[in-house]
């Protein structure tokens, strides 16, 4: 089962991409993309994410049984906010 969510964003797409990356290696995530789409894994989450008009919608396609979507979102949402 997945889950999907969008993040309404005002910075340029580029940096957004950058620093989520970072901030994903930093947390021992894999983070693939550019600033239109990609993808990330780590810790038994994995999931894409596409960057729209004004927004990035980030779909988390697994996730540990025992981990709760809300924790699971925050935690991915850390990546791009």
């Amino acid at each position: 089962m997945s889950r999907s969510f969008s993040i309404k964003i005002q910075e340029d797409p580029d940096a957004l991409v950058a620093r989520a990356e970072k901030v994903a290696r930093k947390s021992g995530a894999e983070f693939k993309g550019d600033a239109h789409s990609g993808s990330f894994a780590g810790s038994g989450v994995e999931g894409q994410y596409a960057v729209e008009e004004g927004s990035i919608t980030v779909t988390i396609t697994r996730k540990p049984m025992i981990a709760p979507w809300s924790l699971v979102e925050d935690k991915v949402k850390g990546f791009f906010t």
